[in-house]
């Protein structure tokens, strides 16, 4: 009996690493798009927005929004592209769908994964609206471009390494 070799292609790792990268550079693509960003994204970074002030002000915290700005006495933030959460959410998303599991799961997955870095979004927002409030320039600043972007992008590695380790246990 011969056996057969396995090529690149053949690869499951190599498989799931090409379906990531050509999922994530679709995901890229549409989201640079003008209409998409008229349509979709700037709507989206005003429900963001809108939200985030909206469980500020039951917190205590008096804040107004108009657009993607959230607005304090003192303070003030502009969402921007980049602070929406959307690049995150399409790494995970992409590796979720590319990952080689029953499609059910590979949406579920997909699916849980948005709403985690949705919810960790609203958190980092006004998070960073609080230290900014609260705290200097500077510290702002380090939460913001530092530690922010690191805990959404750490928990939503946490999540995929979480979510294939239980749906690779639930399939075998």
């Amino acid at each position: 009996m011969r056996r057969r070799k396995k090529t690149v292609l053949g690869n499951p790792t190599f498989k799931f690493l090409g379906l990531f990268f050509a999922y994530v550079l679709l995901a890229g693509f549409l989201i640079r798009l003008d209409w998409v960003d008229r349509r979709l994204m700037h709507p989206y970074t005003v429900l963001i927005t809108r939200i985030s002030g909206a469980i500020l002000n039951a917190m205590g915290i008096l804040v107004e929004t108009l657009g993607t700005t959230i607005r304090h006495n003192s303070f003030a933030v502009d969402i921007r592209r980049g602070c929406d959460g959307v690049v995150a959410t399409a790494v995970l998303v992409s590796a979720c769908l590319a990952y080689p599991l029953r499609w059910k799961a590979r949406v579920l997955g997909a699916l849980s994964g948005y709403a985690l870095i949705f919810v960790l979004n609203l958190i980092r927002v006004m998070g960073l609206f609080y230290v900014g409030l609260k705290g200097s320039s500077r510290t702002f600043e380090f939460f913001h471009i530092y530690v922010s972007q690191f805990a959404v992008i750490a928990l939503a590695m946490v999540f995929w390494i979480y979510w294939v380790g239980r749906e690779k246990t639930a399939v075998l």
